[in-house]
């Protein structure tokens, strides 16, 4: 029987500086390159033309000022252009690490344990990792969906490949930054649509981002009020904490802590803000419960789809219990 092919679809604007290292990444991975482009102007078309991509230009996802301003759209035009039997979803400023045969398995995989579907890989980005579905039978895909933090809908099922990861390695010299084109579209779309917990989660995120805890706890609050994210419920919880936390308000990053963690026990991250909100109100005894609780989650989900940070789960719980020991007198 003849292997899957694959098609890896992009779409791009002004990409030429960091394209190299993605392709390079690809080598030898693919069948068809299926490419977007929004308005490049540096020579991102000649050179991936050069390397016989099929390359579209099209500028419908922009607004009137030229910026883009939907994401959706700019996917869904890239995945039109494909015609293998399976598409690997990458942007231009990420890599792929993974040996010559794992996006093969995976496919095998799929195809056997549930017919085709979705298959979830490794994203890491700036000390935050979590799965995605980037790896899909092109007949199961219905299309992406938001203008911005898009998501495909697809048919089937979802399985993870833990031995494939896209690593996002940005760069926006000469570009509108990632929080600033984010925050546009975000508050756009929630003009059009305010009662999307989904869009106020994200929101959330670009005002933690840059600092704006203030504004990022009303997003998270917002969010959870509204609830139909679930997907993204225990993390609007626990960055709605975080917020708090940093804004000096310990009750209520408390509670926050612990809204987190009814959601999910499973993620060390709200067992351990629950710890750093008591120590800082002086409950050694409760902080020190709080941080084995995160020792005692192990590992980050396995099905995580939200970012997760390492420390959570064993250095930083770690690191404060053998401290307040210390000051305790000994462990109990």
């Amino acid at each position: 029987m003849q292997a899957p092919s694959l098609s890896v679809c992009m779409f791009v604007r002004d990409e030429a500086a960091v394209l190299p290292r993605c392709i390079a990444s690809l080598s030898g991975r693919y069948d068809e390159l299926c490419v977007i482009d929004t308005g490049s102007c540096d020579g991102t078309v000649e050179y991936l033309r050069g390397l016989g991509a099929q390359v579209r230009i099209d500028t419908s996802c922009n607004g009137a000022d030229g910026a883009i301003e939907d994401f959706a759209r700019a996917r869904d035009a890239a995945l039109a252009i494909a015609r293998c039997d399976w598409v690997l979803q990458i942007d231009a400023d990420e890599v792929l690490e993974a040996d010559d045969g794992a996006l093969s398995r995976a496919i095998a995989h799929a195809m056997c344990s549930v017919g085709g579907g979705c298959v979830g890989v490794g994203l890491r980005s700036d000390g935050a990792e979590w799965v995605s579905g980037r790896l899909f039978r092109r007949a199961d895909a219905r299309g992406y969906r938001s203008p911005i933090h898009e998501y495909l809908e697809y048919d089937g099922a979802f399985t993870i490949a833990h031995d494939i990861i896209v690593r996002n390695l940005p760069n926006k010299r000469g570009k509108e930054s990632a929080d600033a084109r984010n925050t546009r579209i975000l508050r756009a779309a929630l003009a059009r649509d305010s009662d999307n917990a989904r869009l106020w989660h994200f929101l959330g995120n670009e005002h933690r981002r840059t600092h704006r805890d203030r504004e990022a706890a009303e997003c998270y609050a917002r969010a959870l009020e509204i609830g139909s994210f679930a997907l993204g419920r225990y993390h609007s919880a626990y960055y709605l904490g975080c917020c708090r936390l940093i804004l000096g308000e310990l009750d209520a990053a408390i509670d926050a802590a612990r809204t987190a963690i009814r959601i999910d026990p499973g993620y060390a991250e709200g067992h351990c803000l629950l710890a750093d909100a008591l120590q800082l109100q002086g409950q050694t005894q409760s902080a020190l419960a709080a941080y084995r609780d995160a020792m005692a989650c192990g590992a980050p989900p396995v099905d995580a789809v939200m970012a997760v940070q390492r420390w959570a789960y064993d250095e930083h719980p770690r690191a404060q219990i053998a401290m307040l020991e210390r000051k305790s007198g000994g462990g109990s």
